[in-house]
């Protein structure tokens, strides 16, 4: 077969592009959600190996896969910025730093390498769902379903794959200092700070299906906007992208692709206030928009969404977020008291018994109180751990609802 000189160079030319068509781009600013494979003593310059633990999506197909393997580095250590005084008040004098980690690299299932810039934040957060309504519940009931929960949370604290980490972890926290150290399961936000390139074709893509009612469902997003019950005023503007397609119910037309906008509005902030009366926050969705396309009426509301375990967040039934004080807003004060009474007792200068009486300085109050053997020593600790134990549970501000921007959100679409 002959070539014409005209013919040659377009085949060239074709063949040239079809490497640079065959490939997906995940723009700047999408955040990698990776946890950390192994604990690790932090130190400038140690690799460390995790995978990740949600799927990116483009446009309307998954373009990286759960446990997709990241690669990175500690490169530096900070100080800890925020409120010291009740790490200080457990009797932890000297707080560790905080490392500085980036990931640089992840492996495709076909074993290419891909090359990341990110900016790294820890994601110290669980999944809370919305709970169904309780109020008519009785109290045996309520107390019933709270020993249920304490079951599965000591059953699962057994059976967690990190419990050697966690014993030792719990070790540390009683010390009045502790090493530097990147915990296997700590989660981070790695966001891409320039677009990525990955390398092979994908599948076409599924047809748009032309939005008619107000649609319904349940919707992966996050939020590109933090939201903060101590900041934000009702009327603050609440944004997010979807971070999953919504399809049709056939799953055979996207509805809204990855990558939609969604905005709304904050209705409700209430900051914490004093004697332990907890923040609450309410925010709805009024329109999604894709890129190019005219914005669609819906009304989204809250169904689940990323916290700190520390807030114990609650989502009610109308999307309200709010901080619950949870048992131990009643149970732990009286155990203290039953423990403080016990440094009366004629054995409360035995050295097992002071050991546990003085609770609430860590290692060091059960040291000094076995080496006094003197029970007021141990009276004293017990006394300071219940005042403590009172201020922080029925005093003290209550706590803000505090969604940070990469936070993971369920929102509920519906019709009215």
């Amino acid at each position: 077969m002959v070539f014409s000189a005209a013919v040659f160079p377009g085949c060239v030319l074709y063949f040239a592009a079809l490497p640079m068509l065959a490939q997906t781009t995940i723009p700047a600013g999408v955040p990698l959600r990776v946890q950390v494979d192994h604990r690790y003593r932090v130190r400038a310059g140690t690799r460390i190996e995790g995978h990740l633990i949600a799927p990116i999506y483009s446009v309307d197909h998954k373009l990286l896969a759960v446990d997709t393997p990241v690669s990175g580095t500690i490169v530096g250590t900070h100080p800890a910025q925020e409120s010291r005084v009740k790490e200080v008040l457990d009797g932890q004098f000297v707080p560790p730093p905080v490392p500085d980690v980036t990931f640089n690299s992840l492996r495709l299932a076909d074993g290419t390498t891909v090359t990341l810039h990110t900016a790294v934040v820890q994601r110290d957060a669980a999944v809370v769902k919305m709970s169904a309504n309780k109020k008519h519940s009785t109290l045996s009931q309520q107390v019933r379903a709270q020993i249920e929960d304490r079951k599965r949370e000591a059953l699962d604290t057994i059976h967690h794959p990190n419990l050697g980490d966690r014993v030792v972890k719990w070790v540390y926290g009683q010390l009045p200092w502790s090493p530097a150290t990147i915990w296997k399961g700590t989660q981070y936000d790695a966001e891409l700070m320039a677009p990525v390139e990955i390398p092979g074709p994908q599948p076409a893509p599924l047809p748009r299906a032309e939005v008619k009612d107000t649609p319904t469902g349940l919707v992966q997003a996050r939020l590109t906007v933090g939201l903060d019950s101590a900041r934000d005023k009702h009327g603050a503007p609440a944004t997010a992208v979807l971070t999953a397609p919504l399809l049709t119910p056939d799953g055979k037309q996207v509805l809204f692709p990855e990558g939609a906008e969604m905005k709304g509005l904050v209705t409700l902030a209430q900051p914490g206030r004093w004697f332990a009366r907890n923040g609450r926050l309410r925010f709805t969705f009024r329109s999604i928009e894709t890129e190019g396309g005219a914005a669609s009426a819906v009304h989204g509301q809250l169904a689940g969404a990323e916290a700190a375990a520390q807030q114990n967040l609650k989502i009610s039934e109308e999307g309200t977020a709010a901080s619950s004080s949870g048992p131990g807003k009643y149970l732990a004060p009286m155990a203290l008291g039953v423990l403080t009474a016990a440094s009366y007792g004629d054995d409360a200068a035995n050295p097992a018994n002071s050991a546990v009486i003085s609770n609430g300085f860590g290692f060091a109050a059960r040291v000094a109180a076995m080496a006094a053997a003197n029970p007021a020593v141990g009276r004293g600790f017990a006394y300071f751990a219940l005042s403590k134990s009172i201020y922080f549970r029925w005093i003290a501000k209550g706590h803000e609802i505090q969604f940070p921007k990469n936070t993971r959100v369920e929102i509920l679409l519906n019709e009215r």
